[in-house]
């Protein structure tokens, strides 16, 4: 049976390569470097744009740190730091839940989300995060990366107004020989045509 974020995933797919076949997808695979949250900055969105050179930060080149908040279309994200060996903690979630295939680990970050669009969003709807394996193999949209039931899940969330936050897991089963230096995460707007991209580093 599949999650709720892997319909929203095969669903926002769908309309981004209808979308995209009609009128070209913009934005470079690698990202174009992030838009960092900062309250203290005089843009009218109150954000500070930064350069969109190849090593910008939020590229897959130069991921942001963890703890660094940025936005994403109607929302500010902000991934902690990465739990790279979350195996024991899945396990005792629920103890129907598979440990991970031979070779590969469950690997868990906590995600915090703030609305800020003027109607209403939903996290697992709108916002999709996948882990950049070292080896440039993206891992979390397949029944391969499912992690089985995991606490405080984001795509459990439900809808959310405006300056509402909240907190939650996202978790993949990764191939250990994908953990080196250079493991990222990557987050996207599902909805977005321009294929805009934000890379994380895992720690």
């Amino acid at each position: 049976m599949r999650t709720k974020k892997q319909l929203a995933t095969v669903a926002g797919l769908l309309v981004a390569a209808v979308v995209g076949a009609a009128c070209g997808l913009g934005g470079s695979a690698d990202g174009d470097g992030a838009t960092l949250a900062d309250s203290d900055t005089d843009t009218d969105n109150g954000a500070e744009q930064v350069d969109d050179s190849d090593d910008a930060p939020g590229t897959r080149q130069n991921p942001l740190a963890p703890g660094t908040a940025f936005e994403v279309g109607d929302w500010t994200v902000e991934l902690a730091a990465t739990d790279t060996d979350a195996d024991e903690i899945v396990a005792a979630e629920n103890q129907f839940n598979d440990p991970p295939a031979d070779g590969r680990q469950f690997v868990m970050v906590e995600v915090t989300v703030t609305y800020t669009g003027d109607d209403s969003g939903d996290p697992w709807l709108d916002l999709s995060i996948n882990f950049n394996g070292s080896g440039g193999n993206t891992f979390g949209s397949s029944m391969d990366d499912y992690c089985g039931v995991i606490p405080d899940p984001l795509d459990e969330h439900g809808e959310m107004f405006p300056d509402a936050t909240a907190t939650g897991n996202v978790c993949a089963s990764v191939p250990a020989d994908q953990l080196d230096d250079g493991a990222s995460w990557i987050v996207e707007d599902t909805w977005s045509v321009q294929s805009d991209r934000t890379f994380v580093a895992i720690g």
